[in-house]
């Protein structure tokens, strides 16, 4: 849980908006996929949202047992999905179906949970700092933040293309089954929705710190005041990436591991059938891997922008001109406490989320692609010999 802030910053004057209304894009978005960030009449949207929750949970579990029943048939059979003899292949779709449902069961929940429990305890450590120490530019604010709706159109748009590939079977089904399958294709937008939520409150933070940089950047003159408002920024400051561990670590957990997979299963569709699948496809594959790939670099970019506009607030005060002995070691003191207790986001604890992800993640979806390639070539050269 976040400490309670006993210490008080000086009032600035009031902006001409809030913060609610640089956030109040994603606020709607998310009250219509039935998770209340800014709550007014929460008795229905939390009904709403309950509902949309269990029918989510629903059409996942109906979907991805009748699809596992799927591949589980024979070749010949008219219902069966394989689309390969190999088992290698096979797995590789079963995995991938399994990722998407794991993302979905388990990242749902946990953002109506947080919405409901946690949330507010963050925000309005949020508001508190924007409307006491640091009040930022809103309108360019807003604008800045508006670049998260275009990764959920272009999400909207990947699950529409998607529903297109599957449409020359969909007309087959029934009503309720078609039912279902729109509803599981579209359930991801939850999951992706709420790291772009992460994305902008991250981001937020990291603007907090550079604000208390510049605040000291501005200072010629150390004076207790100044010194006394900049510990109690930074506390506060401190405050709102814990809230931000306690919010989105679990959210984390669950995507960063299903990034991983993803890259891994969809790096090995498109090496395995290079030669059989049309340029249009080929090209609509490669834009979702880079959509998936920049959101991910979002995601670890973030923090570790914290991270370093955390230690330019340090470097900062090691570089102001102190009066007095007394002074100047309160400063001292306050810069390596800073420099000891970087801000980090983890997933749960697990590990750091930051920038090292990125290459990590290409250098395990490498080495499992190869592992994956060598099994599939085997099972081919069996096959070859065995006929």
């Amino acid at each position: 849980m976040a400490r309670s802030i006993v210490c008080k910053v000086t009032p600035v004057a009031s902006a001409r908006r809030d913060i609610s209304w640089c956030f109040q894009p994603i606020f709607v978005w998310l009250r219509i996929l039935g998770i209340d960030l800014n709550p007014r009449n929460r008795k229905a949207i939390s009904i709403y949202g309950f509902l949309m929750l269990l029918v989510g949970t629903w059409t996942q579990f109906e979907n991805t047992s009748v699809i596992f029943w799927k591949l589980s048939l024979p070749q010949n059979d008219t219902h069966a999905l394989n689309i390969s003899t190999s088992n290698t292949n096979n797995w590789n779709i079963e995995v991938d179906f399994a990722n998407h449902f794991c993302l979905i069961v388990f990242v749902s929940p946990t953002v109506f949970y947080v919405a409901r429990n946690q949330w507010q305890l963050l925000w309005n450590l949020i508001v508190n700092f924007d409307s006491t120490y640091c009040q930022l530019d809103h309108n360019q604010l807003r604008k800045k933040l508006s670049i998260g709706v275009v990764t959920l159109l272009l999400e909207i748009s990947s699950t529409l293309y998607a529903l297109l590939v599957i449409l020359p079977d969909f007309k087959q089904e029934s009503s309720l089954r078609k039912f279902v399958t729109v509803f599981a294709f579209f359930a991801k937008i939850l999951p992706i929705s709420s790291l772009v939520w992460y994305c902008y409150v991250a981001w937020l933070s990291s603007l907090f710190y550079e604000a208390i940089q510049r605040d000291i950047d501005r200072t010629c003159e150390v004076k207790k005041e100044e010194l006394r408002r900049w510990k109690c920024s930074l506390v506060l400051a401190g405050e709102v990436v814990n809230g931000i561990n306690e919010c989105f670590g679990l959210i984390l957990l669950i995507s960063v591991t299903h990034f991983v997979v993803d890259f891994i299963v969809h790096s090995f569709y498109l090496i395995n059938n290079v030669s059989i699948t049309s340029r249009f496809r080929m090209g609509i594959a490669l834009a979702n891997m880079l959509r998936k790939l920049t959101m991910f670099w979002f995601v670890t970019c973030i923090p570790t922008e914290i991270l370093h506009k955390a230690s330019s607030v340090a470097n900062s005060l090691r570089k102001i001109n102190c009066l007095g002995m007394d002074l100047r070691n309160q400063v001292s003191f306050l810069a390596l406490d800073i420099l000891q207790s970087l801000p980090r986001i983890s997933a749960l604890g697990y590990f750091d989320i930051n920038f090292e992800l990125l290459p990590k993640m290409i250098g395990t979806t490498l080495t499992y692609v190869i592992i994956l390639y060598q099994f599939h070539s085997s099972e081919e050269s069996d096959v070859n010999q065995s006929t």
